[in-house]
């Protein structure tokens, strides 16, 4: 049996959108390496949310998805972008910014650690935290600039 010209390209287009879901969906949570790091946390007026684990820490396994459902939530928020780094692959990173247990949650703001998380784990939480923590960390910088000038 022969598949027609027209099943092929419908297959084709099914493949497609089924790639764009899958990659558009992983793409709320940014993974930053220590070639990326320094430059994305230092974005102006944006501030990052990170996670820190290592691949065979069980608490960061228990997270399961939430960090992942954290960047969906937060995927409309133009002042916040959710990050993760794995210590393992990105040792230097890890180092820099003192992470020596794991999984450890940090907000940094102009390039600058602003503030860590030690609540609750539910997407909950952690968006309102970074929320409340982002909007301090901007208050702040305008008020900054305003003493500037």
């Amino acid at each position: 049996m022969k598949a027609s010209p027209r099943s092929l390209t419908l297959v084709s287009f099914l493949l497609l959108l089924l790639l764009r879901l899958t990659i558009h969906t992983r793409a709320e949570v940014i993974t930053l390496t220590a070639d990326t790091f320094s430059d994305k946390v230092k974005e102006k007026g944006t501030a990052w949310f990170v996670k820190f684990c290592v691949p065979w820490c069980k608490h960061c396994k228990n997270l399961g998805t939430l960090w992942e459902e954290l960047g969906k939530v937060m995927e409309g928020e133009d002042e916040v972008e959710i990050g993760e780094v794995d210590c393992a692959v990105s040792k230097p990173v890890c180092s820099k910014v003192d992470i020596h247990s794991y999984p450890k949650f940090k907000v940094f703001y102009d390039g600058e650690e602003v503030a860590k998380y030690q609540g609750p784990r539910d997407v909950e939480s952690l968006k309102n935290f970074v929320l409340e923590e982002a909007e301090k960390a901007a208050a702040k910088a305008q008020l900054g600039i305003d003493q500037e000038l």
